[in-house]
């Protein structure tokens, strides 16, 4: 059986994260009727980073839609697959003292770290991160099983009202702006903190009601929608 998850150490920015950190990575579409990113927009899904990355090889899409119909063929077993994983790397790293990071929606939309904390026994050593733009996921919480999940609001161009509140309640927002790579990205936008989001993926862990700043990159430097901010 494959494996689900990726390792951060192969992905350019979750590399640089301070903690050890997994991905999952799944098909940003429908399949099979299953919508995988139901809050996706026009814009976001033109510029999506899927096919960014490693993802331009055929291989590595094809793997990730076959992660997808596990998912959406027998979810109960698709989570069974994911806890193991999660659990074998989760232990490794308490031992070494370190905490573990894991990002279920690496290219999806889905509840999944609800699902699974809701199925499965998670060791306690693990925190989970993730982006939405679902607005009533936007936040820090504690799940009933003690675990942290820390989610961003992401920006779409349609749904500004939606980040600024998620900003002024405490939860970060992530906003791609079209800043070029090594230039320094606007210090607020409407009014809030922007850190430099392509810094690390894990940040969003260690910060709270600020925006996420992120170069636009792949398809999205050509944004002509507005999921893109122009800066001058």
């Amino acid at each position: 059986m494959k494996k689900l998850l990726s390792n951060g150490n192969s992905n350019a920015k979750t590399k640089k994260n301070d903690r050890p950190t997994k991905l999952l990575y799944m098909t940003p579409t429908t399949v099979e009727g299953k919508e995988m990113c139901p809050f996706a927009t026009k814009g976001c899904r033109a510029a999506c980073l899927y096919t960014a990355g490693m993802g331009i090889f055929k291989n590595v899409q094809e793997s990730r839609y076959e992660r997808t119909l596990r998912y959406v063929r027998n979810k109960k077993v698709f989570l069974e697959y994911l806890a193991k994983e999660i659990n074998g790397s989760s232990k490794f790293h308490y031992r070494k003292g370190k905490e573990f990071a894991v990002r279920l929606n690496g290219t999806s939309d889905q509840p999944l770290v609800e699902s699974l904390i809701k199925q499965e026994g998670i060791h306690k050593n693990t925190v989970f991160y993730d982006y939405t733009k679902n607005p009533k996921k936007a936040g820090e919480r504690y799940l009933a099983s003690g675990h942290r999940y820390v989610v961003t609001l992401s920006y779409s161009g349609e749904n500004e009202k939606e980040c600024v509140d998620a900003l002024h309640r405490g939860a970060n927002s992530a906003v791609v702006f079209s800043t070029k790579k090594d230039n320094v990205l606007p210090d607020t936008w409407n009014g809030f903190k922007v850190v430099d989001g392509d810094e690390r993926d894990d940040l969003m862990l260690d910060v709270s009601g600020v925006v996420l700043g992120l170069r636009a990159k792949g398809k999205a430097k050509n944004d002509t929608s507005g999921f893109v901010v122009k800066v001058k």
